[in-house]
């Protein structure tokens, strides 16, 4: 049987909590209150521009990583490999730089919908597909700049292939997050 006595502990935190409900209650000072307003704007409304050079460094931080495996137009991180030139010439050009440009973007997008907070991809949720064509665009562009043997004739399929990308890897990651959390 347990002893129904209060620990001195207890009185204690039972007296703290009896003095705060008596309290008079305390308001913020104008400053403070501007300071939390601004700040739980913020959180809720996260800067698009903030949010789209968060969500581009992602991408071109996980684009980068598959130059290590997937050449992009001649251009990787490994020698050429044996496997994407065989895949070359049994997809065809058009099949081969969409899969090029899908593989380029996809794990990136999947990463920033796992990273972003629920508020930020609500924020993106609007524009996200301009972003997604903009990125695939600036990517080519880059790949351009960095001196890939380029075909101009690869950039729509490319282009295309990492929109897809973006919509497949962002859009799964985004939904199942918002499935899980909406679960609970």
């Amino acid at each position: 049987m347990k002893n129904s006595r209060l620990s001195d502990i207890e009185i204690e935190t039972l007296q703290e909590f009896c003095e705060f409900v008596e309290a008079q209650p305390v308001e913020p000072s104008p400053s403070a209150d501007t300071r939390i307003m601004a700040r739980v704007k913020q959180d809720l409304q996260p800067s698009i521009g903030w949010l789209y050079a968060k969500f581009a460094t992602i991408e071109a931080g996980a684009g980068v990583a598959t130059l290590f495996f997937c050449p992009q137009f001649g251009f990787a991180f490994s020698g050429h490999n044996a496997f994407f030139h065989a895949l070359h010439e049994q997809t065809g050009f058009f099949t081969f730089y969409l899969i090029c440009g899908l593989l380029f973007v996809v794990l990136g997008a999947a990463m920033s919908a796992l990273l972003l907070s629920y508020n930020e991809l609500k924020s993106i949720k609007m524009s996200k597909y301009l972003y997604y064509l903009m990125f695939g665009v600036v990517a080519f562009l880059s790949f351009f700049v960095a001196g890939a043997e380029i075909l101009w004739l690869s950039a729509m399929p490319w282009i295309l292939g990492a929109y897809l990308g973006n919509l497949l890897g962002f859009g799964v990651v985004a939904r199942v997050r918002e499935t899980r959390r909406s679960a609970y």
